[in-house]
């Protein structure tokens, strides 16, 4: 076996000196020490500041001990876990907020909703003196107010007065008043002269000739608000158009006629539309167009 420089056994250099051994006094000394430094457990407390007791633990011997940091690390220390603990509080239902003083989270208060218009006053209607009852209970502004109710409604149901009879004037018996009339493409040569009140129309009667009660009423018209129903003869001679357009065109041709017979009438006929000329018509087939602006359907094929 080769011995080292020592000569002693080879790997007897790398082995760590063995400390001195302590005297009895020494490990007395150490002991007492020990016993004096008496650091509390941490507590559980859920405050923003640390447990009290932790200076006072301390004491200067165990602070000449120790590091000299060690007092700042067991400060943070029993802070996280403060601050652990809340956490925990939180998360099982520990309402949320503001801290105060004490340490405690204040409750958010929820917002108040603005009303708008809420800072103005309200303008209240001025009050009416009471009315003395009756002996039923009702007020005698209720009698007041159904009695203008009555009379608004027998207003608006009274019949307008009829207008002044007017005086119908005198034709000479050999008289003739002619006159055109027109609408759509009817046209009515129209001769009215004193008689019976009868209608020839195109040689027939104006029942024959107008077989709907409507456009014979309508063909009376002019007569009628005249007041010659029974004092005139109408003949007339129409072409063109349909039975309606010729109804048309014969009651224009008559009041015109009446217009030459008595121009006082002319108020009342043109208020009436008597002798107005309708032009509203048919309008005319285009070429290449089913009829005045219908188009044939387009086909792509």
């Amino acid at each position: 076996m080769i011995e080292n420089e020592q000569g002693g056994a080879p790997g007897a250099g790398d082995e760590t000196p063995e400390p001195e051994e302590m005297t009895p006094q020494e490990a007395a000394g150490f002991e007492e020490e020990a016993a004096q430094v008496d650091v509390p457990a941490p507590a559980a407390s859920g405050g923003d500041e640390p447990a009290p007791g932790v200076d006072d633990a301390l004491s200067e011997e165990a602070a000449e001990t120790l590091e000299p940091n060690a007092l700042e690390v067991e400060r943070e220390n029993r802070q996280d876990l403060a601050d652990t603990l809340e956490e925990a509080a939180e998360e099982a239902g520990r309402p949320r907020g503001k801290r105060s003083e004490r340490g405690e989270r204040d409750v958010k208060e929820p917002k108040r909703e603005v009303i708008p218009g809420e800072h103005l006053e309200p303008i209240l209607p001025e009050e009416q003196p009471a009315t003395p009852d009756d002996e039923f209970g009702y007020a005698a502004s209720a009698y007041a107010d159904s009695d203008a109710v009555e009379e608004a409604e027998e207003q608006s149901e009274a019949p307008e007065p009829a207008p002044a009879p007017r005086e119908i004037k005198e034709l000479a018996a050999d008289a003739r008043y002619q006159a055109t009339g027109k609408r759509k493409t009817s046209v009515a040569r129209v001769i009215i002269k004193p008689g019976t009140g009868e209608y020839r129309v195109n040689g027939r009667a104006l029942e024959e000739f107008f077989p709907r009660p409507t456009l014979q009423k309508s063909v009376r018209a002019p007569l009628e608000t005249a007041g010659y129903e029974a004092r005139m003869d109408v003949i007339a001679r129409i072409h063109g158009g349909g039975v309606s357009a010729q109804a048309g065109a014969l009651r224009h041709g008559v009041a015109r006629a009446l217009v030459e017979a008595d121009p006082n009438l002319r108020g009342e006929l043109k208020r009436r539309g008597f002798l107005t000329r309708d032009a509203r018509a048919k309008e005319r087939k285009k070429a290449g167009l089913k009829k005045a602006r219908k188009r044939p359907q387009f086909s792509k094929r």
